[in-house]
């Protein structure tokens, strides 16, 4: 725990810039063209897919926006401040060339975890699809 303590002053104290956001403030929206990839530095930001659906949480210590970034692709999810936030914004240049100058094992195990999210993120807003209809049956059925 303490080295990551450390890490996270060393990245508070490397010159980023901190935004903050109210909760239920929009951090950017799915199809948007990525300017950056965001550390959560306090509160919690929650990942929404394209159809609403909560994907998961970002918490303090955690990246998001980084696949858009490193790909130079549209946010393929929006981001929302689950609670009151800080964040620390990582330029998309700045973020994409630290990931090219990286051990070519740690460019490896980035790019196969950003393909396993990727696939994750759909699978689960499949998932929730289908949940959305079997409760909508569920309820017409009731009725």
């Amino acid at each position: 725990m303490k080295n990551l303590d450390n890490s996270i002053q060393n990245l508070t104290n490397s010159g980023l810039e901190q935004v903050s956001y109210n909760k239920g403030d929009t951090i950017y929206k799915f199809n948007e063209h990525p300017k950056f990839a965001y550390f959560v530095y306090t509160g919690s930001v929650n990942i929404i897919s394209k159809n609403g659906y909560n994907l998961g949480t970002a918490h303090e210590g955690e990246l998001f926006g980084e696949i858009s970034s490193l790909f130079n692709k549209e946010h393929s999810v929006s981001a929302e401040a689950a609670s009151e936030c800080r964040l620390l914004i990582i330029e998309k240049d700045l973020f994409y060339n630290k990931v090219q100058n990286a051990d070519p094992i740690i460019k490896a195990i980035i790019r196969t975890l950003t393909g396993r999210l990727n696939d994750m993120n759909e699978k689960t807003e499949k998932i929730w699809k289908e949940l959305h209809f079997l409760s909508s049956l569920k309820q017409e059925l009731e009725n």
